[in-house]
């Protein structure tokens, strides 16, 4: 913000006190884009650093599941990796187009040149939003929680874009381990997957 303050001048030589405005310039504000990701628990009691995220990247955002783990980037590109204590079998859930047990952060390519905002991990499932409100999901269809009626299979390996929000995009998005719930821009919450008890 420009602020004003008025300075008293001497005037030539019979010095007398005129008025003037002048303007300060605005003050430049840096801000870090480095931020650090620490990962602990499975027998690990104080927090570990995690530098497997290539040089240059920094988290914006991060989320644990119960057998993987994702972090957003600053640059707006999805990162997933597998929880080291989990020995439960993986169903797609990291995006990477197979089962493997990457065990340290690996960047989800088929999500390049898409600026992912928010992500969220459900049991063995991760559906993720973009800039634009688009959302996408990958991993188990077991309960129908990557939103396709099961049209591709029991397993989805790669990130697949959900359709139904092309007309209405998405805000936010939160995953429970058998459920998704999305909050669009137009204010309206949507949910799907297991409705056991209610949820």
């Amino acid at each position: 913000r420009e602020m004003e303050e008025k300075v008293t001048l001497l005037n030539g030589p019979n010095k007398r006190p005129r008025s003037s405005t002048m303007n300060e310039a605005p003050i430049a504000v840096v801000t870090s884009r480095t931020s650090e990701v620490y990962v602990w628990g499975g027998g690990k009691s104080t927090p570990q650093k995690l530098d497997a995220i290539k040089s240059g990247c920094s988290a914006r955002q991060v989320c644990a599941g119960n057998t993987h783990f994702a972090v957003v980037t600053v640059e707006k590109e999805l990162y997933t990796w597998v929880n080291m204590q989990g020995g439960t079998k993986l169903h797609g859930q990291l995006g990477h187009g197979d089962r493997a047990s990457y065990r340290q952060p690996k960047h989800v390519e088929k999500l390049q040149g898409k600026a992912i905002r928010q992500v969220s991990c459900g049991d063995d499932f991760t559906v993720c939003i973009t800039d634009e409100g688009q959302v996408y999901a990958f991993g188990s269809d077991y309960y129908g929680c990557i939103g396709v009626d099961k049209a591709y299979g029991s397993e989805v390996l790669e990130p697949l874009q959900l359709d139904f929000f092309l007309t209405n995009p998405a805000e936010q998005v939160s995953c429970g381990d058998n459920h998704v719930a999305v909050l669009t821009r137009n204010r309206e919450v949507y949910t799907w997957g297991c409705g056991e008890y209610g949820r």
